[in-house]
C-alpha cells in the first residue's frame, strides 16, 4: 500500500494556496478510499469520505461538499439509488456529482446520468489529471449556479472553452454577439450585421422554428428558457449548442441575454453511448436492448389501433459447422452478410434485430392476414440462401424461421417471443430452410422438449448413461481388431433411448463436454477391466465432439485418465468430425494428443466440407467412411467411383480405413473389393454391453462373409 501511495503522490501537482474546496468521496472499498484520500489531500482539497449513503448523509450535515465523487462498480445497483438520493437532497441542488466508471461500461454511465450524475471520470483514475478535472468541474458548477441564480450577463464565462453569449435589445433590434460566439461560428465579428435576423441566419434551417419560438417566449416570460439546437459553422460541420435565454427589463428597456455553449463533444459521446447500447457492434442491426424497447412500442400501437403485427424468429441452420470448419472470423463475416440481407427485405416501418449468436428477429407492423407475412419469410429464405464465398469456400446459408402473430399467438412480449421460438424449432424439425407459423400443437411439443431436457439433467445426476461397444472386423482375418464405444441412455421409465434422440439436446444444454469426459473415463476404465480379467488390451474408439476438441484442458484430462487406468495411449482412438480438423484450436490439441500416442480418426468423412487434398495434410491415423456412402454405393455408380478414389488415396498414405454402417454381405464385399479391410455394422452384430465383448475377442466372423467376388 505504501508503494502505491508514494507513487500516486509523485504524480500529483503541488497544492496551491487557493481556498480549499471540500470533496466527499463515497466508495465501499476501504483501500480505494485511502488511496484517493491520500492523493487528493496533497492538493488544494479537503477530503471527506463515506462508505455508503447513510455515512455520506452524516458528512453532508456537518459540511456541505463542493463536489461528490461516487464510485460505480458494474452490477452494483445500490450506487444508482445513492446517486438519486443525493441529487434529491436540497442541500446538494447545485453540487456536481461525479461518477467513476470503466471506459466500456456505457450502461452504468447512462444509468448514472439518469440518476442525477453531473459528470464522470474514467477508471483507472489518473490523479494527475483528476485534480484538473475536479477544478474545471467545480468552476463550471459555480459559474452555472451564478447564471441560474442571478440572471446576469455571463461575462465570467467568456474564458471558458467553447462558451459565448449574445444580447438583444428587442425594441431597437440590436443583436450583439461575443467574440467567443463569433469564434464558435467561425465568423468575423466585424462582418456580423448585429440584428436578430443576422443571428437566425446562423441557425440550422431545421432548428429555426424552435429557436424563434423560444425567443418569443423569452420576450414575455421571466423564466430561463433552455434549448439545444445546431448552429451553422462557416467551412465546417454544424455544431450542437446549448442555449439559456433570460429576459431583463430596466427603465422600460427590454434586453434578452443568451449564453451559448458548444456541446458537440457531449452530443457525440451521447450518440456513441446510444449506438453501443442500441445497436449490435458486429452486424449494425438493432441490439437486443433496442428490441425490448421497440416491441413494447409495437404492442402499444397494435393495441391502440386494434391491429396485428408479426414476429419472425430466424435461426441459421448449421452455423456451428461454419465456425468449426472455417473459423469464428469467417462466422462473423457470415453474420454481417445475413444481417444485410435481412435488412434489405423489410420496410422502413418494420424492425429487424440481432438477438444474439446466430439468432435474428423481424417485427412486421400493420398485418391484416398471414399471406404478406409468408411472402416476407419466403423472400428472407431466398435471399439468405443465395451462395457466397468465405475463405475461398462457396456456401449457401440456410435459415429456419418461426412466425407468431400478435395478439393471436401471445398478448405480451414474453408470450409472443416464446411462440415464435417454438415455431422456429418446428421449422428445424421439418427439415430446416423453411418457415412455420405457430400452432397450439407446437406448445405441447415445446413442453415435451422441456421435459426431455429435465430428464437429461436427471440422467447426469442419476448416472443413467452407459456404454455399448460395436466390433470392428478385419475382412482379411475375420477377427475383431477393435471396438467403438457408443453411449446409451437407459431411462428407468422410458427404457433405452437412442443417441439420435438425446445428443442434440445434450449439445443445446451445453453438456456435451461433460458427457464426452464421462465417455472417455468409462471407456478407459472398461479397457483396464478387460485387461485385468486376462485379456489383451483392446483397441477402443471414442467419439468426441468438436467443441470438446476446442477445450484446452482436453489433453490434460485424457493424460490423467490414461495414467489412472493404466491404459497405453496407443489403444485409445479419438474420433472427430472432419469440420473440426479445419479449426486452428482443434488442430493444436489434436497434434498434441497424437504426440502422446493417441490415435485420431476422422469420423463421417465426406459429409462435411471435404477436400481430398486434406488427406495428406491433416494430422490423423484413421478414416471412417460414413454410412451415407455405404447405403448409396450399390445403386449409384458415381458413389462407388468416389469411394474407390478416397480409399485408394488413403491406402497409399498408409491410413487405416473403417467402413461404418455395413448391414449386408454385398456391401461388405464391395468395400473389401475397393480396398477397405475393416468393417463395422449390423452385418456382424449390433452394439453390445461390455460383458459380451470378451466372447468376441477370438470369435471367427469369416462364416458370416460370403467370399465370392462381386460381379
Amino acid at each position: 500500500m505504501t508503494n502505491v501511495l508514494d507513487m500516486t503522490k509523485s504524480l500529483l501537482p503541488v497544492a496551491s494556496k487557493e481556498k480549499q474546496s471540500r470533496i466527499l468521496l463515497i466508495d465501499d472499498n476501504d483501500s480505494l478510499r485511502l488511496i484517493s484520500k491520500t492523493a487528493l489531500s496533497t492538493s488544494s482539497f479537503i477530503f471527506d469520505e463515506a462508505k455508503n449513503y447513510l455515512q455520506a448523509l452524516e458528512k453532508i450535515k456537518q459540511h456541505k461538499p463542493a463536489s461528490v465523487i461516487l464510485e460505480i462498480q458494474k452490477g452494483n445497483l445500490d450506487v444508482f439509488d445513492t446517486c438519486r438520493l443525493l441529487r434529491s437532497n436540497p442541500i446538494l441542488a447545485d453540487v456536481p456529482i461525479i461518477v467513476t466508471v470503466e471506459l466500456d461500461d456505457t450502461n452504468s454511465l447512462q444509468r448514472a446520468f439518469d440518476s442525477g450524475a453531473t459528470d464522470f471520470l474514467v477508471k483507472p483514475l489518473k490523479y494527475s489529471t483528476v485534480l484538473y478535472s475536479l477544478r474545471f468541474i467545480l468552476r463550471s458548477a459555480k459559474d452555472s449556479s451564478e447564471i441560474r441564480n442571478n440572471n446576469i450577463q455571463l461575462s465570467t464565462v467568456q474564458a471558458m472553452a467553447r462558451l459565448g453569449y449574445w444580447t438583444w435589445d428587442v425594441k431597437k433590434n440590436i443583436f450583439k454577439i461575443s467574440e467567443q460566439l463569433a469564434d464558435l461560428c467561425n465568423i468575423n465579428l466585424i462582418n456580423f450585421d448585429q440584428t436578430l435576423e443576422g443571428f437566425l441566419h446562423l441557425v440550422e434551417p431545421n432548428d429555426l422554428k424552435i429557436v424563434k419560438h423560444r425567443l418569443q417566449e423569452a420576450s414575455f416570460s421571466d423564466s430561463v428558457q433552455s434549448i439545444e439546437h445546431r448552429l451553422q459553422v462557416i467551412d465546417a460541420k454544424s455544431i450542437f449548442v446549448h442555449q439559456e435565454i433570460v429576459r431583463k427589463s430596466t427603465n422600460g428597456k427590454l434586453i434578452i441575454t443568451g449564453t451559448v455553449q458548444d456541446i458537440s463533444q457531449r452530443k457525440a459521446s451521447e450518440q456513441q453511448i446510444h449506438h453501443l447500447a442500441y445497436f449490435d457492434t458486429l452486424t449494425g442491426l438493432a441490439s437486443r436492448t433496442y428490441y425490448h424497447e421497440r416491441i413494447q412500442s409495437f404492442i402499444q400501437t397494435a393495441d391502440r389501433r386494434e391491429e396485428k403485427f408479426a414476429f419472425l424468429f430466424l435461426d441459421l441452420d448449421g452455423f456451428k459447422d461454419i465456425n468449426d470448419s472455417l473459423g469464428h472470423n469467417q462466422g462473423d463475416e457470415l453474420l454481417k452478410i445475413i444481417a444485410a440481407r435481412i435488412q434489405n427485405e423489410i420496410r422502413d416501418v418494420d424492425f429487424a434485430a440481432r438477438l444474439g449468436g446466430d439468432e435474428f428477429c423481424i417485427l412486421l407492423s400493420g398485418i391484416i392476414d398471414d399471406e404478406p407475412v409468408a411472402e416476407v419469410a419466403c423472400r428472407c429464405l431466398d435471399q439468405i440462401n443465395k451462395p457466397l464465398t468465405l475463405s475461398q469456400q462457396q456456401i449457401r446459408p440456410r435459415v429456419s424461421i418461426g412466425i407468431a402473430i400478435y395478439p393471436r399467438d401471445g398478448d405480451n412480449e414474453h408470450e409472443i417471443m416464446k411462440s415464435a421460438d417454438t415455431a422456429m424449432y418446428a421449422a428445424k424439425k421439418a427439415g430446416k430452410q423453411c418457415f412455420t407459423f405457430y400452432t397450439q400443437d407446437m406448445a405441447l411439443q415445446a413442453v415435451s422438449r422441456l421435459e426431455k431436457e429435465q430428464m437429461l439433467l436427471e440422467a447426469f445426476e442419476d448416472k443413467q448413461f452407459m456404454l455399448h461397444f460395436q466390433p470392428q472386423i478385419s475382412m482379411k482375418t475375420g477377427r475383431m481388431v477393435g471396438v467403438e464405444a457408443l453411449v446409451r441412455w437407459r431411462h428407468p421409465a422410458e427404457g433405452m433411448i437412442s443417441p439420435d434422440e438425446f445428443i442434440p439436446e445434450i449439445e443445446q444444454l451445453g453438456l456435451v463436454t461433460q458427457l464426452g469426459e464421462w465417455v472417455l473415463k468409462t471407456a478407459c476404465e472398461q479397457m483396464a477391466s478387460w485387461h485385468q480379467s486376462g485379456f489383451p488390451f483392446i483397441h477402443v474408439a471414442v467419439n468426441i465432439s468438436a467443441l470438446h476438441f476446442q477445450d484446452t484442458s482436453l489433453l490434460s484430462t485424457v493424460k490423467d485418465i490414461l495414467a489412472k487406468t493404466g491404459v497405453p495411449a496407443e489403444y485409445l482412438e479419438l474420433e472427430v468430425t472432419e469440420s473440426a480438423m479445419h479449426v486452428e484450436e482443434c488442430l493444436n490439441i489434436i497434434t498434441q494428443l497424437r504426440e502422446v500416442g493417441i490415435k485420431i480418426a476422422i469420423d463421417d468423412f465426406g459429409t462435411g466440407y471435404s477436400c481430398l487434398a486434406s488427406l495428406k495434410q491433416l494430422p490423423f491415423d484413421s478414416l471412417k467412411i460414413d454410412k451415407v456412402f455405404i447405403d448409396d454405393m450399390l445403386t449409384n455408380h458415381h458413389t462407388a467411383l468416389l469411394l474407390g478414389t478416397i480409399i485408394g488415396l488413403a491406402n497409399a498414405l498408409d491410413y487405416k480405413i473403417v467402413a461404418e454402417g455395413v448391414e449386408n454381405n454385398e456391401q461388405a464385399l464391395v468395400m473389401h473389393g475397393l480396398g477397405c479391410h475393416i468393417i463395422q455394422g449390423y452385418l456382424f452384430g449390433r452394439p453390445v454391453s461390455s460383458d459380451e465383448i470378451p466372447k468376441l475377442i477370438n470369435f471367427d466372423f469369416s462364416p458370416q462373409i460370403e467370399t465370392e467376388p462381386v460381379r
